[in-house]
C-alpha cells in the first residue's frame, strides 16, 4: 500500500547571494516547512515585522536575494524502502527552485501553483542531504521580462513573468513582500506497481438519486505496466468495481447512489457531505487509497440571451439564487502561516455576515484544501478565477506549458468540492485589452488570449466537464463585445467620486465592487507610529497602497460628510463613509432582483493593516462596513430610496417563499414624526417590490428624513433612512441618550436609550479594549427606543458609562472641516500639470 509520510525534518535557511544584510548573510536560521524566508527570519529576530511602519521598504533586499532551504530526509524504514518508488512531493515551492539530493541536482520547479516530484531512491539505505536552492524572484521575473520584451500591467510590472502569486510584489491594497520559501508540506511517498494519480468525481443528481461519473488517472511503475488492476469506489454503501485494461493510464467508471441527501448553499437548507472511498488495487493487494469529500447538487450558471442583452445568475438545486458575496484575497502576507482554523474562522465571518459565495481573485493563490473543504460545510460557494490579473501575460515557452500543467494539477485537486461553482479565466485581462487600448501597445505580442479562450476551457472541459467556465472578470459572454456591458453577464463597477453613481447602472451581476476605509483604530494603532497622524502622514500613507485612494475617501466625505480637521473624527467618519458606500451598492443591486442575480463585495479579508477596501481588517475585527454589508445582505430587507426626485421604498425578498411584508413608512421633521402610515406588501420569492404608501408622493425636503421600518419574525426589524438632503447639511437635533451597563461571564451589555433621532449608532468597543468584539452596530434609533450591545471582552469591568460614551459614535456633519483637504480632482490636476511640464 502507498504510504505518505510528511516530512518532518528540521529545515536551515541560508542567504546564499544577494544584498542579505551582515546579521543575515553566513548564518543558518531554523525554517519552518511549510513556511517562507520573512517568517523564518521573522522567528530568528533577525528582521522586524514585515508588516510593521515602514518595515515592507526596509525588507526589499529579501526578494533580491537567492535563499537555500536544506534538511536531511532520515533512512525510510524497511516496509517502505522494500517499494519500487521512493519519491518526495513538494505540493508548494515558492519559486524558482533547484533540488538537490546529496550535492545532485534531481528536480527543478518554476511554479508557485503546481505540486513537483522528485525521485530518492538513496533514502532506502541511508540517511539524504535534500537542499532545495530558490532564486531570487525579482531576478527571475526581471529576466524573463528582458527576455520577452515588457507588456502593459496595473501594478508592479514582473507578475506576469513569474508564476507566483502576483500580489507579492504589491497591489493596490497589499505591500510588496515578494520572497521565496516552500509554503506548502512536503512528503515522502513509497509505492509499488501503481497509484492514484488524480480522482475526479463529476457529482450529479439524476432525479431523487445520485450519479458520480469517475475519471481517474493511474500511474504505473515499470512492472506495473503488466499488472492487472481495478478500482473501487463507493459512497454511502453503494459501490462500484472499475476494471483497468492493462497499461491504461486513465479510466472512467460510473457510481449510482439511490435517493442521497443534497447538498445545499447558505440560506437554503443544509450542505450535506458524503466520503467517496476510491482504492486502486491490483488482485488481493490494495496498492493506493483516496478519500474525498463530495456533495450531491445540480448547479447551473444561467447565461441567457434576451431582450435586455445576457443575463447571468446561479440555480442550485432548482432554487434561484441571489448571490451575496466577498471577494477573496490571501489572508497573510505570508500565506503558508494561515490555518486551518483560520480558514474555518474567516469563512464563518463571512457567512455570519450573510455571504453565500466567495471569489478567489487571480492575482493570488489556489487556497488550501482546508479553505475548500470549509466551504463545503458552510455550504459556501466558490467562484475561483485561474491565476492572471490585470496584466497582459506572455505566452512564449515555458509558460504555456506551465500554465497547463498548473490549471491540470489544481482543477484535478479542487474539482471534487461540491462548493466550487465557477472556473473564472481572468481578473480584469479582457476588460484591459479593450479599456487600455492593449491591441496598440502589445505591438503584435501574446497577452494571455490563448489561455483564456483556449488552454484554459480546454483543461475544464476535459477534466471538469460539469462545471461552468467563464472566460474572465467581468465578461460579456462575447470576445468581441465590451467586457464591462452591464447588460450581459458579469461586471466590475468601481464609481469615480460618489456612491450614489450606483444609481446610473443597471447590472445582471456585479462580481467587483466597494470603497476604502481604515481598519479598527486598535488595529491602525499597532502598525501606525506616526507622531501626529493624519490622513497624509507617512504611516498613513504607507497604509494606502491606491493611487489616489486616500484623495477618493476625501471627496466623497466631502460630498457628504465634510471632511473634518481633526484625524480621530477624520477616522470615524472615512469609517462610516466606507460602510455607507457598500450598503448603497448592495442595496441598489437587491431592488434590481431578478433582472439583476448577484453581488461580489471587494473585499472580505486584508492581509496587513491597511486603508482597503476590506470589511474585516487583518486582525480579525469587523469594520463598520462589515455590519453594513451584514444588514444589506440579509435575506429579507428594506431599501428607502431617491428614485427621481421623490422618496422610494422597495421590499427585497431574495428567498424562495413569498413574503407578506408590513412596512412602516414614517417621514420626520426636527425630531417629530410628521406621516406614518404601515402597508401591507405582497413580495414574490426573488423579487424586489416599491412600496406604495402616501408619505411617499411628494419629495422630502432638507430637513425632512424618511425612515422604512419592516418587522421580520424572530430577527431584529430592517431599516433604511433616507435624507432630504446629505449629512452635512441636515438639521441633524442634539443627540439625547442615556446608557447603561451590565457585566456578565462573557463580557458586558451596553444599553442605549435613545431620547432624540441617532443615525448609524456605532459601540467602538475595541477602542475600549482591544480584544472585543460587538454583536451588532450602524443602529439606527428613533426617540423613545433602546439598543443592547453584547459585548465579548476579557476586561468587562472596563465599559463604565463614561468609557461607553466616549466610544460611541454616529453619523453627524464634520464639527470643524479641512479647508486644505487634498481631493481626487486636485490629484488628477496636479498629475496633468506635471504631465504638462514634462512635454515642455
Amino acid at each position: 500500500m502507498l504510504t505518505r509520510t510528511p516530512l518532518a525534518a528540521a529545515w536551515q535557511l541560508r542567504a546564499t547571494a544577494g544584498p542579505a544584510p551582515a546579521n543575515v548573510g553566513g548564518r543558518d536560521f531554523d525554517a519552518p516547512v511549510p513556511g517562507d524566508v520573512h517568517t523564518a527570519l521573522r522567528a530568528a529576530a533577525a528582521i522586524p515585522d514585515p508588516v510593521d511602519g515602514d518595515n515592507e521598504h526596509r525588507l526589499s533586499w529579501i526578494g533580491h536575494t537567492d535563499w537555500r532551504y536544506a534538511t536531511t530526509v532520515a533512512t525510510l524504514d524497511p516496509a517502505d524502502a522494500a517499494h519500487e518508488h521512493v519519491e518526495l512531493v513538494f505540493h508548494g515551492v515558492d519559486t524558482i527552485a533547484r533540488v538537490e539530493v546529496d550535492g545532485e541536482v534531481r528536480g527543478r520547479s518554476r511554479n508557485m501553483h503546481r505540486t513537483w516530484r522528485v525521485a530518492i531512491p538513496e533514502a532506502r539505505d541511508a540517511d539524504v542531504e535534500l537542499a532545495v536552492h530558490l532564486a531570487s524572484p525579482i531576478a527571475a521575473a526581471q529576466a524573463e521580462r528582458d527576455r520577452l520584451g515588457a507588456r502593459p500591467s496595473a501594478f508592479d510590472p514582473l507578475p506576469p513573468y513569474i508564476r507566483k502569486k502576483a500580489c507579492d510584489f504589491g497591489w493596490d491594497w497589499g505591500p510588496a513582500l515578494p520572497g521565496a520559501g516552500i509554503w506548502r508540506p512536503v512528503e515522502v511517498e513509497a509505492w509499488s506497481t501503481a497509484r492514484l494519480s488524480a480522482v475526479r468525481p463529476t457529482v450529479r443528481l439524476v432525479g431523487d438519486d445520485g450519479g458520480v461519473a469517475l475519471d481517474i488517472d493511474i500511474e504505473r511503475t515499470e512492472s506495473g505496466m503488466s499488472a492487472a488492476l481495478e478500482i473501487v469506489a463507493s459512497v454511502d454503501g453503494s459501490s462500484v468495481v472499475i476494471p483497468v485494461p492493462v497499461g491504461a493510464d486513465r479510466v472512467r467508471g460510473e457510481l449510482e447512489v439511490p435517493a442521497p441527501r443534497r447538498w445545499w448553499p447558505a440560506g437554503l437548507g443544509e450542505p450535506w457531505l458524503y466520503d467517496l472511498d476510491v482504492t486502486l488495487r491490483t488482485g488481493a493487494t490494495d496498492l493506493d487509497h483516496r478519500r474525498q469529500a463530495i456533495g450531491f447538487r445540480d448547479l447551473v450558471v444561467e447565461q441567457i440571451d434576451d431582450e435586455e442583452g445576457r443575463s447571468f445568475g446561479i440555480t442550485v438545486n432548482g432554487v434561484p439564487l441571489f448571490v451575496r458575496g466577498f471577494n477573496w484575497i490571501p489572508d497573510d502576507t505570508s500565506i503558508s502561516a494561515v490555518t486551518a482554523d483560520d480558514y474555518r474562522r474567516r469563512v464563518a465571518d463571512a457567512r455570519e455576515l450573510g455571504a453565500n459565495l466567495l471569489r478567489v481573485w487571480g492575482g493570488g493563490v489556489f487556497e488550501s484544501d482546508e479553505f475548500y473543504r470549509a466551504c463545503d460545510e458552510a455550504g459556501v460557494l466558490v467562484w475561483q478565477d485561474f491565476l492572471f490579473a490585470c496584466a497582459a501575460y506572455p505566452e512564449e515557452a515555458p509558460f504555456t506549458e506551465e500554465v497547463e500543467a498548473e490549471a491540470r494539477d489544481n482543477v484535478s485537486r479542487l474539482m471534487h468540492h461540491p462548493s466550487l461553482a465557477i472556473w473564472n479565466g481572468n481578473n480584469e485581462n479582457l476588460w484591459f485589452w479593450f479599456l487600455h487600448d492593449w491591441q496598440d501597445k502589445l505591438g503584435g505580442a501574446s497577452w494571455g488570449e490563448g489561455f483564456y479562450f483556449d488552454v484554459l476551457p480546454r483543461v475544464v472541459a476535459d477534466l471538469d466537464p460539469g462545471r461552468t467556465y467563464l472566460v474572465g472578470s467581468p465578461s460579456s459572454g462575447d470576445r468581441w463585445h465590451a467586457p464591462n456591458d452591464p447588460s450581459r453577464g458579469v461586471i466590475h463597477w468601481w464609481i469615480p467620486d460618489d456612491y450614489r453613481a450606483y444609481d446610473e447602472v443597471t447590472p445582471r451581476f456585479v462580481s467587483e465592487f466597494g470603497f476604502q476605509g481604515p481598519p479598527a483604530r486598535a488595529t491602525f494603532d499597532a502598525a501606525v507610529h506616526d507622531a501626529e497622524p493624519a490622513p497624509f502622514s507617512p504611516g498613513v500613507i504607507q497604509r494606502q497602497k491606491a493611487e489616489g485612494g486616500t484623495e477618493r475617501i476625501n471627496t466623497v466625505l466631502d460630498q457628504h460628510f465634510g471632511v473634518p480637521s481633526d484625524f480621530d473624527e477624520w477616522y470615524w467618519l472615512a469609517q462610516l463613509n466606507q460602510a455607507r458606500a457598500v450598503r448603497y451598492g448592495v442595496e441598489r443591486f437587491r431592488t434590481l432582483e431578478p433582472y439583476c442575480r448577484g453581488t461580489i463585495v471587494w473585499q472580505l479579508n486584508d492581509c496587513w493593516p491597511a486603508l482597503s477596501w476590506s470589511v474585516i481588517d487583518v486582525a480579525d475585527r469587523w469594520k463598520p462596513a462589515a455590519f453594513a454589508v451584514r444588514e444589506a445582505y440579509r435575506d429579507r430587507i428594506v431599501v428607502a430610496r431617491h428614485e427621481e426626485g421623490l422618496p422610494a421604498v422597495f421590499a427585497c425578498n431574495s428567498t424562495s417563499v413569498a413574503w407578506d411584508a408590513m412596512v412602516r413608512v414614517q417621514r420626520w421633521q426636527h425630531g417629530r414624526v410628521c406621516a406614518d402610515e404601515t402597508v401591507r406588501v405582497a413580495v414574490p420569492p426573488h423579487a424586489a417590490v416599491p412600496v406604495s404608501a402616501a408619505a411617499l408622493h411628494a419629495p422630502l425636503a432638507a430637513d425632512e428624513a424618511l425612515i422604512a421600518t419592516a418587522a421580520l419574525d424572530g430577527e431584529r426589524p430592517s431599516r433604511s433612512t433616507l435624507l432630504g438632503t446629505i449629512d452635512r447639511d441636515f438639521p441633524d437635533d442634539e443627540p439625547v441618550f442615556s446608557v447603561s451597563t451590565r457585566t456578565h461571564a462573557a463580557g458586558v451589555e451596553v444599553t442605549v436609550h435613545a431620547e432624540s433621532l441617532l443615525r448609524d449608532v456605532a459601540l467602538l468597543a475595541e477602542d475600549i479594549v482591544p480584544d472585543s468584539r460587538v454583536d451588532v452596530n450602524l443602529v439606527t434609533l428613533l426617540p423613545g427606543e433602546s439598543q443592547t450591545w453584547s459585548v465579548r471582552t476579557a476586561e468587562p469591568a472596563r465599559f463604565d458609562e463614561h468609557a461607553v460614551r466616549r466610544v460611541l459614535r454616529w453619523a453627524q456633519a464634520a464639527t470643524a472641516t479641512d479647508p486644505d483637504f487634498r481631493s481626487l480632482a486636485m490629484l488628477e490636476a496636479e498629475k496633468a500639470a506635471r504631465a504638462a511640464d514634462a512635454l515642455s
